[in-house]
């Protein structure tokens, strides 16, 4: 997704790996021998290695060395990822489980999207990039994170053919005719339209997500996190559900 943005786009890609403390070194680092704790340093490092090798060969294939870079760093109370995702236009993470002993090595994307203050595309596991085609869909809810989203998403939709403006359940206000989103898209030369569907039986999020399907939507544009985060955790939320669900890339911005 990272290179066919970059291609696309004219940017410069640079492939990052973050990696926090070991679940073991967390819990019982204290009680570690130094020993112990080099080895477990040792088989980090040997998975970063891996990954650049994997990063540095695609890079090389894809001929895009010269526009590209790398760097690994550990987290810390000082830097973060994300942090360092706000030297960036736009960040793109995978949606997919960690494998069994590389767990303090993933990346919750939506936490990135909240806390870097930068738009992050989630790219779905084994996502064919041919099937993003040419139209998007824009949920549109009227409140300030899916505002946000629109306007970090221009530059993306500007190369689309047709966008699909969603609101679900009650319309949102849009403000006096000439003066809307969809309008807000025509003025930048992007062709739009406005639906609103009624909340589905499976919730809002179904709703969005069988609206991509029904649209041809090959992208999804969304605010994060519009409640607070602790109440989407504890008792669910849109947001959650969509990175739980969706099968098409979501360029999410709180």
């Amino acid at each position: 997704m990272a290179i066919h943005m970059a291609k696309k786009y004219d940017a410069h890609l640079t492939g990052i790996v973050w990696r926090g403390p070991s679940s073991l070194e967390h819990r019982y680092q204290r009680y570690m021998s130094r020993e112990i704790l080099d080895m477990l340093a040792s088989r980090d490092n040997e998975i970063v290695s891996e990954v650049r090798a994997a990063f540095d060969a695609r890079i090389a294939a894809e001929d895009l060395e010269r526009y590209s870079s790398f760097i690994e760093f550990r987290s810390n109370v000082d830097f973060s990822l994300a942090a360092c995702a706000r030297s960036y236009d736009i960040a793109v993470i995978g949606n997919r489980a960690s494998a069994a002993g590389r767990e303090h090595f993933a990346v919750r994307p939506d936490v990135i999207a909240l806390r870097s203050g930068k738009p992050v595309v989630i790219a779905p596991p084994n996502h064919n990039v041919a099937q993003i085609g040419t139209r998007a869909l824009v949920a549109w809810d009227g409140k300030r994170a899916s505002a946000r989203a629109l306007g970090d998403a221009l530059h993306i939709l500007a190369t689309k053919n047709h966008v699909t403006v969603l609101s679900v359940g009650d319309a949102p206000p849009l403000g006096p005719p000439g003066d809307d989103i969809v309008a807000l898209l025509g003025r930048h030369g992007i062709p739009a339209s406005a639906i609103v569907r009624p909340t589905g039986s499976g919730g809002i999020a179904r709703t969005i997500l069988e609206t991509c399907s029904e649209v041809g939507a090959g992208l999804l544009i969304m605010g994060a996190y519009e409640h607070s985060k602790f109440a989407e955790d504890l008792f669910g939320g849109v947001t959650r559900e969509i990175l739980d669900s969706v099968s098409i890339p979501v360029l999410m911005s709180h």
